[in-house]
């Protein structure tokens, strides 16, 4: 541009805008907020991850015990064969006896076979879970508490702790301060900046003006952008806030769901319980059944089937026992999960 105090070089301005009064603050929760949403999320992983390690691990606790049991049936077995072998070679029972007991052992040596081969794919699982290499073999050591029925658990307000239904309770904060800040949207902005305009000074042989009446030039600046067309913040606004309905009834929906898995686990518990009494006591009167008949056979060689058919009940019913044994930890695993409690 050619002025008439001098002719413009260049033109520099540089200019910063201010949203509303506490827009930034209503930013900052919002921020703050969404990040507490991700750190709860963390929770609730954690809590799922705990509970899928403890059930994949139970089940191979099952199995060991499962397979320790076959092979103590097995030698069980074979001192019965023995002993139908010595009663029949002095022609104090049949030969019939011994093979009985013959069938049985094979049949016992397949199920342990079926068994050890069982324990692969729960091993990769479970390798799966933390990470580790498939054919790195788990060692399992100790044993499990025995259940107890009527278990000491306050059954009140314990779902309030699960850190899934803690998300949705920080997603309602999150979008209540999105809409806060949606709202601010609304308000106008005022910018502030300042130009500086570098002239070529004139002599005073030029348009006879005074010497050195170019001087640079700055031009402070003020803005201020008013929305006028708000449809579009109104729409951001009532979206926060139906988004908070949709949060508090998803999470009704959860409490709902979790309530009734809570129930139904807690039958699973008190029923793995009751039965694993009651196949404790199958297994006290199984026993003394065993003793009877077996001192009967040692005199008269008699009533060996039925021994051999008892014996398996017994070690059925220790299986069984067994089995009851993780359900009922595996329950506990469950409400643990489902009351946060996972560590």
């Amino acid at each position: 541009m050619m002025l008439p105090m001098g002719n413009q070089l260049g033109s520099i301005s540089v200019m910063q805008t201010f949203p509303w009064f506490g827009t930034l603050g209503a930013m900052e929760e919002e921020a703050a907020r969404m990040a507490e949403v991700k750190y709860q999320e963390i929770f609730a992983v954690q809590n799922e991850l705990v509970f899928k390690v403890k059930n994949a691990w139970y089940p191979l606790f099952e199995l060991e015990e499962q397979i320790r049991i076959q092979r103590e049936n097995l030698r069980v077995l074979e001192i019965d064969k023995e002993l139908a072998t010595f009663k029949f070679q002095h022609g104090q029972a049949p030969m019939v006896d011994a093979i009985r007991a013959d069938i049985m052992i094979d049949e016992v040596k397949t199920e342990i076979i079926l068994l050890e081969q069982k324990r692969k794919p729960l091993e990769l699982a479970f390798n799966r879970l933390l990470d580790r290499h498939d054919t790195l073999s788990v060692q399992i050591a100790g044993s499990l508490p025995e259940p107890v029925s009527g278990a000491l658990l306050l059954r009140d307000s314990l779902l309030a702790d699960n850190p899934s239904l803690a998300v949705f309770d920080k997603q309602i904060q999150a979008a209540a301060a999105e809409e806060k800040a949606a709202g601010f949207m609304r308000k106008p902005m005022i910018g502030v900046g300042i130009q500086y305009m570098p002239l070529v000074k004139r002599g005073s042989s030029d348009l006879h003006l005074e010497p050195n009446t170019g001087e640079d030039m700055w031009m402070p600046m003020v803005t201020v952008s008013i929305p006028i067309w708000r449809k579009k913040y109104d729409a951001a606004v009532e979206e926060r806030r139906l988004m908070q309905l949709m949060y508090a009834d998803m999470k009704k929906d959860m409490q709902n769901e979790l309530a009734a898995m809570y129930e139904m686990t807690w039958y699973e518990l008190e029923s793995m319980a009751l039965m694993y009494e009651l196949l404790d006591r199958q297994m006290q009167k199984t026993q003394q059944a065993i003793d009877l008949l077996m001192a009967a056979y040692g005199n008269a060689g008699q009533d060996f089937e039925e021994i051999l058919r008892l014996q398996q009940d017994l070690f059925r019913y220790r299986m069984e026992k067994v089995s009851a044994q993780t359900a009922y930890q595996l329950a506990l695993v469950k409400l643990d999960f489902l009351t946060g409690k996972t560590n």
